[in-house]
Protein backbone atom coordinates (compact mmCIF):
# COMPACT_ATOMS: atom_id res chain seq x y z
CA UNK A 1 0.00 0.00 0.00
CA UNK A 2 2.85 2.43 0.71
CA UNK A 3 3.90 2.33 -2.93
CA UNK A 4 0.73 4.23 -3.82
CA UNK A 5 1.84 7.27 -1.88
CA UNK A 6 4.74 9.42 -3.03
CA UNK A 7 6.05 9.70 0.51
CA UNK A 8 5.46 6.14 1.78
CA UNK A 9 4.08 6.93 5.20
CA UNK A 10 4.16 9.63 7.84
CA UNK A 11 6.54 7.51 9.94
CA UNK A 12 8.90 7.09 6.97
CA UNK A 13 8.92 10.86 6.35
CA UNK A 14 9.62 11.68 10.00
CA UNK A 15 12.40 9.07 10.12
CA UNK A 16 13.96 10.45 6.92
CA UNK A 17 13.75 14.01 8.24
CA UNK A 18 15.34 12.99 11.54
CA UNK A 19 18.20 11.34 9.63
CA UNK A 20 18.61 14.41 7.41
CA UNK A 21 19.09 16.79 10.35
CA UNK A 22 20.90 14.45 12.75
CA UNK A 23 24.22 15.95 13.75
CA UNK A 24 23.93 18.77 11.23
CA UNK A 25 23.76 22.47 11.76
CA UNK A 26 22.40 23.16 8.27
CA UNK A 27 20.26 21.01 5.99
CA UNK A 28 22.04 21.71 2.69
CA UNK A 29 25.74 22.15 3.28
CA UNK A 30 27.92 24.31 5.47
CA UNK A 31 25.92 27.51 5.52
CA UNK A 32 22.44 28.76 6.31
CA UNK A 33 20.18 28.70 3.23
CA UNK A 34 16.53 29.09 2.30
CA UNK A 35 16.23 25.34 2.82
CA UNK A 36 17.00 25.91 6.50
CA UNK A 37 14.34 28.60 6.70
CA UNK A 38 11.79 26.14 5.34
CA UNK A 39 12.87 23.00 7.19
CA UNK A 40 13.60 24.88 10.41
CA UNK A 41 10.24 26.62 10.31
CA UNK A 42 8.40 23.36 9.78
CA UNK A 43 10.29 21.61 12.57
CA UNK A 44 9.83 24.57 14.91
CA UNK A 45 6.11 24.71 14.14
CA UNK A 46 5.76 20.97 14.56
CA UNK A 47 7.51 20.98 17.92
CA UNK A 48 5.60 24.00 19.18
CA UNK A 49 2.18 22.62 18.33
CA UNK A 50 2.94 18.96 18.97
CA UNK A 51 2.38 17.73 15.43
CA UNK A 52 5.76 16.02 15.22
CA UNK A 53 7.49 13.87 17.81
CA UNK A 54 10.02 15.53 20.07
CA UNK A 55 13.12 13.73 18.91
CA UNK A 56 16.65 14.71 19.93
CA UNK A 57 17.51 15.33 16.26
CA UNK A 58 14.67 17.82 15.84
CA UNK A 59 15.34 19.54 19.16
CA UNK A 60 19.03 19.98 18.33
CA UNK A 61 18.37 21.26 14.80
CA UNK A 62 15.68 23.69 15.94
CA UNK A 63 17.82 25.01 18.79
CA UNK A 64 20.29 26.27 16.20
CA UNK A 65 17.62 28.52 14.67
CA UNK A 66 15.29 29.35 17.51
CA UNK A 67 17.29 32.36 18.69
CA UNK A 68 18.79 33.59 15.42
CA UNK A 69 18.66 37.41 15.46
CA UNK A 70 16.83 37.62 12.13
CA UNK A 71 14.16 35.16 13.31
CA UNK A 72 13.68 37.11 16.53
CA UNK A 73 13.38 40.40 14.61
CA UNK A 74 10.87 38.89 12.20
CA UNK A 75 8.83 37.48 15.07
CA UNK A 76 8.78 40.85 16.84
CA UNK A 77 7.69 42.59 13.64
CA UNK A 78 4.95 40.01 13.06
CA UNK A 79 3.68 40.51 16.61
CA UNK A 80 3.67 44.28 16.13
CA UNK A 81 1.72 44.02 12.87
CA UNK A 82 -0.71 41.50 14.33
CA UNK A 83 -1.46 43.75 17.29
CA UNK A 84 -2.17 46.69 14.96
CA UNK A 85 -4.52 44.60 12.85
CA UNK A 86 -6.39 43.30 15.88
CA UNK A 87 -7.45 46.81 16.83
CA UNK A 88 -7.78 48.38 13.40
CA UNK A 89 -11.29 49.61 12.59
CA UNK A 90 -13.06 47.53 9.97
Amino acid sequence: MQARFGYGSYAAVIDALAKAVAGRRYIAGDMFTAADVYVGSMIGFGLRFGVIDRRPEFEAYWSGFENRPARLRAGAEAEKLASKQAWAPA
